[in-house]
């Protein structure tokens, strides 16, 4: 029987993403992702990483370094009881300054050939699998693969030469992989597919990507028992709800406080200045304005600096 898989985008979706990421130490997971990962895996999903790396292709890192970035992915994701079944990526670019690497690919989002190759070497029902990804290229290769799509709302960081597709419509739109998580667990599942016969596939001689290779201890152990069920989602539970309590006590700041105060003591010195202009105290009309001036300069300057990024 044909298994089903949630495949991940990995640049905010597992981890964060400050541009073309070439370091190891660099790496750090989004908050929730390793709870989202272990109930996926306890609900029978495959949990399978999809990642375009086009900094390969414009010579920003090599295959080397990406393997040792998701090494040390894997590594942090192990340490906390969640396992990745595997990673593709795509290395190439048609814009690279590489020349092995600087051309079109079958397997570059949003063409879906790294989520068909994953069907084909896990034997994966794609009809019953899912794409989780906060880009638009992510939405169109899993519905070009035939999976159902979430996209994750975040403000992400446009880099150059990478143009994004806004012309998909995902079948849900959540905060996070948390969120995304929960969606799985509770949609009815699809139909079956036709049989495996009827499926696209991709022939192993056009396949110029390799899945990274697991930690040797994967090979030889059987992945960490997933906890019981109940206990990951009271977990997923527990994590939306500090989520909100967060984003609820991030509405209060001093800056914004002082802000407020800073308005009110403008708008007084600004009474005081029209009174004194009135009863012919012009100079200290003057003094009392520019105060007011000076007031509402800093009202101004702590809303701007509260704004959310």
């Amino acid at each position: 029987m044909p298994n089903k898989a949630v495949f991940l985008d990995r640049d905010h979706t597992l981890i964060d993403d400050p541009g073309y990421l070439a370091d190891p130490q660099a790496v750090k997971l989004l908050p929730g992702v390793e709870l989202a990962v272990k109930s996926l895996v306890q609900a029978g999903y495959k949990i399978v990483v999809v990642t375009n790396q086009s900094g390969i292709a414009r010579g920003l890192l090599t295959e080397e370094a990406l393997d040792a970035i998701h090494a040390e992915m894997r590594r942090q994701l192990a340490d906390r009881g969640a396992h990745l079944d595997a990673i593709y990526y795509c290395p190439f670019h048609p814009e690279g300054t590489v020349e092995t690497y600087a051309r079109e690919s079958e397997f570059r989002k949003p063409q879906p050939g790294m989520l068909l190759k994953a069907a084909e070497d896990l034997d994966l029902d794609l009809a019953q699998s899912w794409m989780v990804g906060d880009s638009g290229r992510d939405i169109e290769a899993g519905q070009r693969a035939g999976c159902r799509t979430i996209r994750i709302r975040v403000q992400s960081l446009h880099l150059a030469g990478e143009t994004e597709v806004e012309d998909v419509q995902a079948d849900y739109t959540v905060r996070n992989l948390v969120d995304a998580a929960r969606v799985i667990l509770r949609a009815v599942p699809v139909a079956p597919r036709p049989p495996a016969e009827t499926r696209p596939s991709v022939p192993a001689a056009t396949v110029p990507e390799r899945p990274a290779p697991a930690p040797a201890a994967a090979e030889t152990t059987p992945a960490p028992e997933p906890p019981d069920d109940a206990q990951v989602r009271r977990e997923i539970l527990r994590h939306v709800r500090q989520l909100a309590r967060v984003e609820h006590t991030d509405e209060f700041s001093f800056l914004k406080l002082a802000g407020g105060i800073a308005q009110m003591l403008a708008l007084l010195a600004l009474v005081i200045a029209l009174y004194q202009m009135i009863v012919d105290q012009i100079s200290h009309g003057i003094l009392w304005a520019l105060i007011s001036g000076v007031l509402q300069t800093l009202a101004l300057t702590c809303f701007t600096v509260h704004r959310p990024k």
